[in-house]
């Protein structure tokens, strides 16, 4: 058997040897030739009688390799696991100049060496700072906008032809240039109304259908408009970078489209909730703010766990093995070394919070893990079909693929560990409307998006 030796080079470093002699090497090699030489058929010999020495020279080699791999992984996992050495990444090869060529007529002694990454011992404490916990204003407001809006979604679209201009109306309009030139610009497009500037609005609600209205400036129609989104979509120019600044136009409001909002009744509940619980508007109001609050709800529990994270990976000290990262890092440098860092601490951390609090991975929470990504293809919404025996079935295909497998767990025992921790720490909700939230989560998007290497 190999000789496995093993010194800490550091506090969470170490090396580990693995020295296999040449008569141990030829012992294996021409145990595994005599296995085989009752199996191979050659030409000129009988099978069973093909001499040791022209099987050695034949399929030598290919059977010192695996001989030499099973050996390696026997002897240095088999150390490590009997030992109980704890590695925060697999043992890295260390590269020897000195390493002899070996082949299966020039066998010698041979050591392999392998840098460990020891596990480090640190000391965990949770933070005591209180973390804001954002979640959804649901308040009557919000809920009256959200069923305006369900009902006009769910109302009928009625094109009119003569009146004048609502504030909510899709324009069907043609702009038109002025003036003596060749060959004038025009072209047919849709306005929406209530996403028009103030300048934009004040031009058309009110006006006749079929009016013609002289514009100056198209960029000033709708909001945050500029001069080649004018070119591309107002005009519809090939090259969006034409400079048309001087140029006047006309607009001609050709025809509206109007909805007329749906009734709150029996039909609309039906369209609602095809489950037939949901029969009045009280009902209704409290399935609006619990629907629009889960998806907000769940942006702000991600925020705080990024807060938590941070704050338990700068507040803890912990030793890692840098030099041994760095190189792991630079063959596949995804990132930056600082994120990797990072990313190793709070591996740590929750793996030292998981053990110590006996948080564990159970087959339920995988089930819910896999049903939520379900849930997810399928728009949020749990389908009649999608029975508790199909959602078995399902998490049992996807457990069966190694990749969703390991995925799976990971997320579930990811979010097990830090609703866990949330439970642990101080946390005070802090009430958003729907333009805070995205407002808040397009902040922190930006300030926590890691620059790409171009930048």
């Amino acid at each position: 058997m190999p000789n496995v030796t093993f010194d800490k080079t550091g506090n969470v470093t170490g090396r580990l040897e693995v020295a296999i002699t040449k008569v141990d090497l030829n012992d294996k090699l021409v145990a595994e030739l005599k296995k085989q030489k009752n199996k191979v058929s050659m030409k000129g010999f009988r099978k069973g009688k093909t001499p040791l020495s022209t099987l050695r020279k034949m399929m030598g080699n290919q059977l010192l390799g695996q001989i030499l791999d099973d050996q390696i992984k026997e002897s240095l996992f088999g150390y490590i696991e009997e030992n109980d050495i704890k590695l925060i990444f697999s043992p890295q090869p260390v590269d020897d100049d000195n390493m002899p060529m070996l082949t299966a007529n020039t066998l010698q002694d041979v050591t392999f060496k392998y840098d460990l990454a020891l596990e480090p011992e640190f000391e965990l404490e949770l933070p005591t700072k209180t973390f804001d916990k954002y979640v959804l204003k649901t308040d009557k407001k919000f809920i009256d906008e959200q069923m305006e809006r369900m009902l006009k979604q769910g109302g009928e679209t009625e094109e009119i032809e003569e009146g004048k201009v609502g504030e909510e109306d899709i324009l069907d309009v043609t702009f038109t240039e002025v003036g003596p030139v060749e060959e004038k610009i025009t072209n047919d497009t849709k306005l929406y109304v209530d996403s028009l500037s103030d300048a934009g609005k004040k031009m058309v609600i009110g006006k006749k259908i079929g009016s013609t209205i002289k514009v100056k400036d198209l960029s000033a129609i709708e909001k945050e408009s500029t001069p080649a989104y004018v070119n591309k979509y107002l005009l519809e120019l090939e090259d969006a970078n034409a400079d048309i600044s001087g140029k006047t136009f006309e607009m001609t409001i050709n025809k509206a489209s109007r909805v007329t909002a749906a009734e709150l009744n029996e039909a609309f509940f039906t369209k609602f909730d095809t489950s037939g619980e949901i029969t009045t508007e009280e009902q209704m109001r409290e399935k609006i703010a619990e629907d629009n609050a889960a998806g907000f709800n769940k942006q702000g529990e991600m925020i705080a766990n990024f807060e938590i994270q941070k704050a338990l990976v700068e507040g803890t000290d912990i030793e890692l093995p840098l030099d041994i990262m760095k190189a792991i890092h630079e063959e596949d440098a995804n990132g930056s070394f600082d994120m990797f860092q990072r990313g190793v601490k709070w591996m740590l951390i929750r793996n030292k919070y998981a053990e110590k609090n006996e948080v564990k991975l159970e087959y339920e929470d995988v089930k819910a893990e896999a049903t939520e990504s379900l849930m997810g293809m399928l728009g949020g919404q749990r389908p009649d079909f999608l029975t508790d025996e199909f959602i078995d079935n399902y998490v049992k295909q996807m457990l069966q693929d190694e990749k969703q497998r390991e995925q799976l767990s990971s997320n579930a025992i990811e979010k097990k560990i830090m609703a866990s921790i949330r439970s642990s720490v101080k946390t005070k909700d802090k009430k958003l409307d729907a333009d805070g939230f995205n407002e808040l989560i397009k902040k922190f998007n930006e300030e926590n998006t890691p620059a790409s290497e171009e930048e």
